[in-house]
C-alpha cells in the first residue's frame, strides 16, 4: 500500500508538476524521485523540516485536485494497461511490429 501511494504520487507529479509552485515542485521531486528525507530536502533548501512538509502537503493537495477535475493520470494508466494487455495477445512477430506504436499509446 505505502509503495501504491509513493508510485500514485509520482504519477501525479509527472502529470501536473508543471502546475505546482517551483518549492512545492522541488520538494515533490526530491522526495518522490530522489528518495531524500523532509530533513535532507529542509537541509537542501536551507529551510525548516515543516516549511518542507509544509509545501509537499500543500503540494500533494494540488496535484489531488488537478486528478479529480482532470483526470489525466487515470487516463495514462488505462491506457498503458490496455497497450500491456495487447501486446500479450500478439504474436512475437506482430508485438515487434507493433512495439513503437504500443510506446506511442503509453507515453
Amino acid at each position: 500500500m505505502f509503495l501504491e501511494n509513493i508510485v500514485q504520487k509520482g504519477e501525479l507529479l509527472d502529470c501536473y508538476g508543471a502546475l505546482l509552485t517551483v518549492r512545492q515542485r522541488e520538494c515533490l521531486e526530491l522526495y518522490y524521485n530522489e528518495n531524500l528525507t523532509l530533513a535532507e530536502i529542509a537541509e537542501y533548501f536551507h529551510i525548516s523540516r515543516q516549511a518542507v512538509h509544509d509545501a509537499m502537503r500543500h503540494g500533494e493537495e494540488q496535484l489531488e485536485n488537478y486528478e479529480a477535475a482532470l483526470h489525466v493520470a487515470a487516463a495514462r494508466l488505462k491506457r498503458k494497461k490496455a497497450a500491456e494487455e495487447i501486446s500479450l495477445l500478439l504474436s512475437d512477430t506482430a508485438r515487434e511490429k507493433a512495439a513503437p506504436l504500443l510506446k506511442v499509446l503509453t507515453d
